[in-house]
């Protein structure tokens, strides 16, 4: 995995980590629903990569959309599932279904694609926590594991360890992690994708199967006077930065 592929990776913290569930203000009764989401990616050597994202929610204050220039995220909601549809330059190029159980929180998923292949994801919680995620692999050639993921959490339900596995048991990474103070109080993804954090993390360390160094990505914040975050730089250790930016309604 690269450097690249673990900064879209960590974005998965944000995604998977929600913000309190159809709340859409703050104790002092702040908006925590954001109007802009942008995303700049800098790359040794290349140009800057930045998607400017607008969003869009239903009544209930889910996500129903984030349309940059370049990709439209669009989500569409009935009582036991939604749908997520991906068009990358008006194109579709993913479809997913994904289903949600009475937490209420994801249960599986199964996703077409443009090459036509499919993937499925099992989620199997202990209380609230998800403890592990199956990942498989639907082609011409039949199914098979792609990898799991097994989680570990310390005593405030903060994940601290991602152990990611192929089909055999075989060790593909290890990811820990560690967190600022600040409560996590906006997110980019669906309120039914499981609760991994309740604060911003502070940094993630990634091994490959033997322990040797993949990458470690630094993070920082700044918030605006209302405590909420307005940006945050994911910086690895190879000069690879993310800068996120979160406007507010």
């Amino acid at each position: 995995m690269t450097t690249r592929q673990l900064l879209t990776a960590l974005s998965a913290l944000t995604i998977l980590a929600s913000c309190k569930k159809n709340s859409s203000t703050d104790l002092s009764g702040n908006t925590l629903k954001l109007k802009t989401y942008i995303e700049d990616v800098q790359l040794p050597s290349s140009p800057h990569l930045t998607d400017t994202f607008a969003v869009t929610y239903d009544n209930s204050n889910r996500i129903t959309s984030l349309a940059s220039a370049n990709l439209k995220f669009l989500y569409t909601y009935s009582d036991k599932s939604f749908t997520l549809d991906l068009y990358q330059n008006n194109q579709l190029s993913i479809h997913e279904l994904l289903y949600i159980n009475s937490i209420p929180y994801l249960d599986s998923t199964f996703q077409f694609n443009n090459t036509n292949d499919s993937t499925t994801e099992k989620y199997v919680y202990n209380g609230k926590l998800l403890t592990h995620k199956t990942t498989y692999t639907y082609s011409k050639n039949g199914t098979t594991v792609n990898f799991r993921n097994d989680y570990t959490y310390d005593n405030s339900g903060n994940l601290i360890k991602d152990v990611e596995t192929d089909g055999q048991g075989n060790i593909n990474s290890t990811s820990t992690f560690t967190y600022t103070n600040n409560p996590l109080n906006v997110s980019v993804s669906p309120v039914y994708f499981p609760i991994q954090s309740k604060y911003f993390p502070a940094t993630q360390k990634q091994t490959d199967g033997t322990g040797t160094p993949i990458a470690t990505i630094t993070y920082s914040y700044l918030f605006d006077n209302a405590g909420r975050v307005s940006k945050e730089t994911d910086m690895a250790d190879d000069g690879e930065v993310v800068i996120k930016t979160y406007i507010y309604y």
